[in-house]
């Protein structure tokens, strides 16, 4: 599993903007892009109530920006470095989306 600090610094360093807020009683939004530039994809992270509110197992914000900031930026950086991982698309409990 990725480490969320370690994928974030990565992508500061190759200029991608990410985020992560959490909200207490539902889950996490993840995003990348900004306010400033539009945000260019974004999902939720929700908890599971059937599991007693645990969390998703195998999707996590480090992949979902990890795998998306290779799909969307395929010539920055970022993606160069990850090049030889194969992305793959994991949407347990979670809504995804990509905006224009």
């Amino acid at each position: 599993m990725a480490d969320l600090e370690r994928v974030l610094q990565q992508l500061h360093d190759s200029e991608i903007n990410a985020g992560v807020q959490t909200f207490y009683d539902a889950g996490m939004r993840v995003w990348i892009g900004d306010e400033a530039n539009g945000i260019q994809a974004e999902t939720t992270i929700n908890r599971t109530a059937a599991a007693r509110l645990k969390w998703p197992e195998g999707f996590t914000a480090a992949s979902w920006l990890h795998e998306t900031a290779i799909r969307l930026y395929p010539d920055s950086p970022y993606a160069k470095e990850h090049s030889t991982e194969a992305p793959e698309t994991k949407r347990c409990n979670s809504s995804a989306r990509r905006l224009a």
